[in-house]
């Protein structure tokens, strides 16, 4: 809605729904339809964010807090999804590389004239990989790890982006020192439920920052 007020647009659909992944662009998602059911022939433009919830990225932020307030130091959330030398996370998210890639086919079948963004995500947790257990209670250690896998995440999809013709949103870099470690009124991503938004996830300035994202890839 925020891009769309940006841009001279007649007429937009918003179909975005909470807890969706990538199954839920061709099917439906309790009583909303496939989201992909919103496009025709003649749309112009597809925003996608999408790739957090097939990796179950909310169990992932909930493993991390109970872990980190079970084992304060040391990176425990990061042991429990490496154990034997796997890595769990990075497999999911090479897992889900293929799964965005037939939406963004699927997209553009349907809309063959739509530029298509896809939306990366902000940063939740700072940076720099700086604890701030009072406010997110990971351990010490998972922080950095964290951090390493979200932008995992999101250079897996600038890459799919880029290999079906689209465009990446780089909603992660203006958002540095706006994570949820930062206090009300600097902090783009909320630590908690709150008025704002739901945990880790962002508020009205994380919402407008990304339009503003993608606003300026469009312009770029």
């Amino acid at each position: 809605a925020l891009l769309a007020a940006g841009l001279p647009v007649a007429s937009f659909a918003d179909v975005t729904c909470a807890g969706a992944d990538t199954r839920h662009m061709t099917a439906a998602q309790g009583s909303a339809p496939p989201q992909l059911d919103a496009l025709r022939p003649d749309t112009t433009l597809v925003t996608l964010g999408i790739g957090g919830n097939d990796l179950d990225l909310p169990g992932v932020l909930t493993r991390c807090v109970l872990l980190g307030k079970l084992a304060p130091l040391g990176a425990p959330c990061k042991r429990s999804y490496t154990l034997l030398g796997t890595d769990e996370i990075g497999a999911r998210i090479g897992a889900t590389g293929p799964k965005v890639a037939a939406v963004l086919a699927a997209i553009q079948a349907r809309s063959p004239r739509a530029r298509v963004l896809v939306v990366g995500y902000p940063a939740i947790v700072p940076d720099d990989g700086t604890s701030c257990r009072p406010v997110v209670p990971f351990a010490d250690g998972d922080f950095a790890w964290f951090r390493d896998k979200q932008k995992q995440l999101n250079t897996m999809l600038a890459q799919q982006a880029a290999g079906r013709g689209g465009s990446y949103v780089d909603a992660y870099a203006p958002s540095v020192g706006h994570d949820a470690c930062k206090p009300q009124g600097v902090r783009w991503i909320e630590p908690e439920e709150t008025a704002e938004a739901t945990g880790f996830h962002p508020n009205a300035a994380g919402h407008r920052s990304t339009a503003d994202a993608a606003l300026a890839t469009l312009n770029g």
